[in-house]
């Protein structure tokens, strides 16, 4: 099961992810809360992964969703501390070649008024 909590820094919503991200319900939960965040003119995200145990091809799927919903808002997404086992899947499928990466909140928070 997926549990995502909400912080705000320098105008830019950073999602915690812990637990499993396997699809299902949890993805609805994601979805609402990228669209809730463009609603608020908050379109850039961050997706902290640092309590992330897993992630399947599901969770993949419904990060290129947000991805996608954000970019077509005006805004991008994020992800930051990935163990290896959720970074993984993420190389192997090459979406960190469409998604920055980082190894902690405050870079990728930063990295969007760096305009990266």
């Amino acid at each position: 099961m997926l549990e995502i909590r909400e912080e705000t820094r320098n105008d830019v919503l950073v999602l915690v992810f812990s637990g499993e991200m396997m699809g299902g319900e949890e993805a609805g939960d994601f979805q609402k809360r990228v669209y809730s965040a463009i609603e608020q003119s908050s379109v850039n995200v961050v997706i902290d992964m640092t309590g992330l145990k897993w992630m399947n091809s599901s969770g993949l799927g419904f990060i290129m969703a947000g991805l996608t919903t954000l970019r077509a808002g005006g805004g991008d997404l994020r992800l930051c501390c990935a163990s290896d086992r959720v970074r993984r899947p993420i190389e192997v499928t090459r979406l960190d070649r469409v998604i920055q990466m980082f190894d902690s909140v405050d870079e990728a928070v930063g990295s969007f008024s760096e305009g990266g």
